[in-house]
């Protein structure tokens, strides 16, 4: 007898694991598939930041406080299924890098509401203090509640807790979807298995398919270093200006990211490399005199015209949906919608209008 699951979820990255992980909660039963493995595409970066003030004026993200705390909670509770430490509250330092930067980020600070005083501003010679030899004009901001996370890491403990909770993985076979009066899957190995539902979390490989081609998201080429260094004194905070840059370890830290609207591989090159270490010198001008590249990485991710991800149903095809569209907040915005999108499947709770399948045209 073939096994029967309430939702089949098409992804191993943030959107996916993410939606498991809210689903198995319900006690409703959940299988993830990707033929790639965990945290292979746009999610397996090394590192990333979980930042709610984002853009190049620091402004307050939609529902970016909720959506850390969530990704806060979430990151405790997926260290107790892991050997190693993957997440540091390191914050994250904002310079301002020219005066029109710096007085819009004094006015967004004005502006938005923070709590617990979260986001604040720094005059240039408490940012020197923080930061000694970065480059900035006037000051820069502190987002004192940043995070780091080692995404990988982080992703396979998330897999522990959902098959702790008895969701199924198939992992490394190629597929074949059809529809019957259930979701028919088959593997290359012959297996099959059938859902009442279908959930593609496949970031922007899910616009490759006929039935969510005309999702308004294009492909975001976005690159990483991982540098090295000697004799540059240790930081324990994130900085973010021109890309980021986080320590990992020691004297090793991960610099990235290229965001290529235009591009014809999907590999790290030397232009990316150049490019970002250019960026570097602006900021960090020492650290870039004495960095050596000790590694590089690449990943495509889905970029949507509003930079918010898209959650729902197809307007067409009965119990098929999406999450796709993470673009570079799929740390900060990954939990919260599948939390979204699990209380809209299980309890009929409406979606919010920003990320509703429908919204932009």
């Amino acid at each position: 007898m073939k096994k029967i699951f309430d939702f089949c979820i098409i992804g191993g990255g943030l959107a996916g694991l993410h939606t498991a992980f809210e689903l198995v909660q319900h006690g409703v039963s959940v299988c993830v598939i990707d033929p790639n493995g965990i945290a292979k595409g746009a999610s397996g970066t090394p590192v990333g930041l979980a930042n709610p003030a984002t853009g190049r004026f620091a402004a307050k993200t939609w529902k970016g406080e909720v959506s850390l705390e969530l990704l806060s909670l979430n990151l405790k509770q997926a260290e107790e299924f892991s050997n190693s430490k993957f997440y540091r509250q390191t914050g994250v330092l904002r310079p301002a890098l020219d005066v029109k930067i710096a007085l819009k980020m004094q006015k967004n600070i004005e502006t938005d509401s923070w709590k617990n005083d979260s986001v604040r501003w720094l005059n240039e010679e408490e940012v020197q203090a923080l930061h000694p030899g970065i480059h900035c004009e006037i000051g820069g901001i502190w987002v004192s509640n940043g995070i780091t996370i080692y995404i990988p890491e982080y992703l396979n403990a998330i897999k522990k807790m959902i098959e702790e909770k008895n969701g199924i993985f198939y992992l490394y076979e190629d597929y074949t979807i059809r529809r019957d009066i259930n979701w028919k899957i088959q593997f290359s190995s012959g297996d099959i298995i059938l859902s009442k539902n279908i959930i593609h979390a496949a970031g922007i490989w899910t616009k490759s398919l006929p039935f969510w081609n005309s999702l308004n998201m294009h492909p975001i080429k976005g690159q990483t270093l991982i540098l090295e260094t000697e004799n540059y004194p240790l930081f324990d905070h994130a900085v973010s200006a021109l890309g980021y840059i986080s320590r990992i370890k020691d004297n090793t830290f991960i610099l990235g990211s290229t965001y290529e609207h235009t591009f014809d591989h999907k590999h790290p090159d030397k232009a990316g490399e150049k490019y970002m270490l250019g960026r570097l010198a602006r900021v960090l001008p020492t650290l870039a005199k004495k960095v050596h590249v000790k590694n590089s990485w690449a990943s495509i991710r889905a970029s949507t015209p509003d930079r918010k991800p898209y959650l729902g149903a197809h307007p067409t095809i009965s119990n098929y949906y999406v999450f796709t569209g993470l673009g570079s907040k799929g740390l900060l915005y990954s939990a919260l919608g599948a939390r979204y999108l699990a209380n809209h499947l299980i309890d009929d709770e409406s979606l919010p209008n920003e990320l509703k399948v429908n919204r932009v045209q």
